[in-house]
């Protein structure tokens, strides 16, 4: 058994469980409902969280927030989740890190406020070099993301050349989630140029949703992110182009569309497009905080690479830098500024 901890217990650290729907949305669920997890302890804020706590896992300890030292004491913890805002993520990452041997830190996203801090925090970590940190970029758990980045590995529509965005919440709400799918199934973004902003709810906390150009993977693949209104509707979707066929990812990646090429009925020199295959309730195939329990355990028990590392987490954070330098020089071209060296 491996002993875990929730520091957090709002939304994503306990309640989106709340009622419970039969498929883990947070950490204490899915720690609770893993055979090999044994959820020692939770840190909250307020009573009404020990309260849900106790009702979903009535065997793991309480602790409020101010007596985080004695949970970190009193329990030899092998993993520790971090659910808390991140105005507090440095700090409370030191904390855990010198009075907890924890070898696996399961952090939540945005890793920090800003790149300052996320720097701050990668020196922090090349302290502890036997500790692991994986960042929860909850869409990497999806099957759906694992499916269609296979596809692109393995070049099963040919060769990837053009990727269409459509996003709807902000660079750092949405966007960071965005990022990082390029990222992973394709490469880094590694340039970017806005053509317009386009107003959202989160522009009142100055989260700002661009529509923009960019290239990815050494230049080899261009794209369009194209910003919507959420007041609108909510959008997040994904269109990979290739030399051989198109994927689309929609309905918040919860349907997945592949297309291939055959002759065109018509023109006997060109061919079109057919869809080859249809799958709906993505989503639904799978818990992703599930999945990503799941992984965390094969961490510990094998060593596996973790699927989502730090560098991987300060990752968007970059991108969003240069998308707001863009802007703000008028819509130039900027490049997308690499991570420190030597993140784990």
């Amino acid at each position: 058994m491996y002993r875990a901890a929730v520091i957090g217990l709002g939304k994503i650290g306990l309640t989106f469980d709340i009622p419970f729907k039969g498929r883990a949305s947070s950490h204490v669920m899915a720690y609770q409902l893993h055979p090999q997890v044994e959820l020692a302890a939770g840190v909250g804020r307020r009573q009404e969280q020990a309260d849900l706590l106790a009702m979903i896992a009535p065997e793991t300890k309480y602790y409020p927030d101010g007596a985080l030292p004695s949970m970190l004491r009193n329990h030899e913890l092998d993993m520790i989740s971090i659910c808390t805002p991140p105005t507090v993520r440095y700090e409370l990452l030191r904390s855990v890190l010198e009075q907890s041997s924890a070898r696996l830190i399961f952090l939540e996203k945005p890793v920090a406020t800003s790149i300052g801090e996320a720097e701050r925090i990668v020196s922090l970590l090349q302290q502890y070099p036997e500790r692991t940190v994986v960042v929860n970029l909850s869409r990497r758990w999806s099957e759906g993301a694992m499916q269609v980045r296979s596809a692109v590995r393995n070049e099963t529509y040919g060769k990837l050349k053009k990727i269409h965005l459509r996003y709807s919440r902000g660079i750092y709400n949405t966007g960071s989630h965005l990022f990082d799918m390029v990222r992973y199934m394709a490469g880094s973004i590694e340039q970017v140029k806005v053509v317009e902003r386009v107003p959202t709810n989160l522009d009142l906390v100055e989260d700002w949703t661009y529509s923009f150009l960019f290239t990815a993977a050494n230049g080899s693949i261009s794209g369009y992110a194209e910003a919507f209104d959420d007041r609108n509707y909510n959008l997040f979707e994904i269109v990979l182009y290739f030399d051989g066929g198109v994927i689309e990812m929609v309905q918040g990646g919860d349907e997945i569309r592949s297309y291939m090429t055959e002759p065109h009925p018509l023109q006997a020199s060109m061919k079109s497009l057919v869809l080859e295959h249809s799958e709906r309730g993505v989503l639904g195939k799978s818990s992703n905080m599930e999945n990503a329990i799941n992984h965390l355990v094969d961490i510990l028990h094998s060593g596996a690479e973790p699927m989502c590392s730090l560098e991987d987490g300060i990752y968007p954070l970059y991108v969003a830098e240069a998308l707001n330098q863009s802007y703000a020089n008028g819509g130039t071209s900027e490049k997308v500024r690499e991570p420190s060296p030597g993140i784990a």
